[in-house]
């Protein structure tokens, strides 16, 4: 009896199964879908948002990320800007700090003038004095909140851009240093691609490069155009380059030994 017994009819599933609705299920689930034929979003990894927000609250959340960790092209003026409100807040004289967030130049103390060996008007040398003593207390200030500043800056830096940074090889020296100005615009340099570990003609013209390419986007304000537009000028300055001719680059690149790779001698052509 077992024998005539009738084995269940077997039921096509819904991903094999014909018409209109088995191609529909192919498309979604199967290799030959739409979406993987003309780049499926499923296969594209989307970006995960940072969670970095630094070692400083008073930042904000306001860090520096090297190129591939931010979607955000002017994060390291908008961190610059923080870090000068920082400096605006919490240092003793704020104001002597003013060229580090605005022009990228170490601050510096101005000195009294020299009083005249025959000056005798009592006035005249106790405020000369006074002059001398504020002069000494602004520059221990001043040497203290540059590393506070550089303290803050570094706090502020993500593990990958610690990376790029430590991998220089003045890195020891103007560490030690605290070095503001230096590490500014070796982030700037690492953030917009253009790392001070490789060969520095290569990093010129990739500068020079993404200046002439950049182009301002239909979301951009004209403020912000300029602003990145002349990031990427002060990037290229940075590394020796110049806009237009360029002697300077040619000059060198033509100094190259000629037992140099063939790679290397390229860059005499351009």
């Amino acid at each position: 009896m077992s024998d005539a017994v009738a084995s269940p009819p077997i039921v096509p599933s819904s991903g094999t199964a014909s018409g209109r609705g088995g191609g529909r299920g192919r498309g979604r689930s199967g290799s030959r879908g739409r979406g993987n034929r003309h780049g499926s979003r499923a296969t594209t990894t989307p970006r995960v948002r940072s969670t970095f927000k630094g070692n400083t609250e008073e930042m904000n959340g306001h860090v520096f990320q090297c190129f591939n960790e931010c979607e955000d092209k002017k994060q390291f003026s908008k961190t610059v800007e923080t870090l000068g409100e920082y400096i605006a807040k919490k240092l003793k004289y704020p104001g002597d700090m003013v060229s580090l967030t605005k022009d990228f130049v170490k601050p510096e103390i101005p000195k009294p003038t020299e009083l005249e060996v025959s000056e005798t008007n009592r006035l005249v040398i106790a405020i000369w004095e006074m002059k001398v003593s504020a002069y000494c207390t602004r520059t221990d200030y001043l040497n203290s909140d540059l590393k506070t500043a550089y303290a803050v800056i570094w706090g502020q830096c993500s593990e990958a851009m610690k990376a790029k940074l430590t991998s220089l090889n003045d890195f020891k020296t103007k560490s030690h240093e605290t070095d503001c100005v230096w590490i500014l615009n070796e982030i700037k340099g690492i953030m917009y691609r253009f790392e001070g570990q490789r060969y520095i003609y290569l990093s010129i013209n990739d500068a020079r490069t993404s200046y002439y390419a950049y182009t301002q986007g239909a979301e951009d304000l004209i403020s912000s155009y300029l602003e990145y537009f002349r990031s990427l000028v002060e990037v290229l300055e940075h590394y020796g380059g110049a806009i237009g001719e360029d002697p300077g680059l040619l000059d060198a690149t033509a100094a190259i030994s000629s037992d140099t790779d063939d790679a290397t001698k390229l860059l005499k052509i351009a």
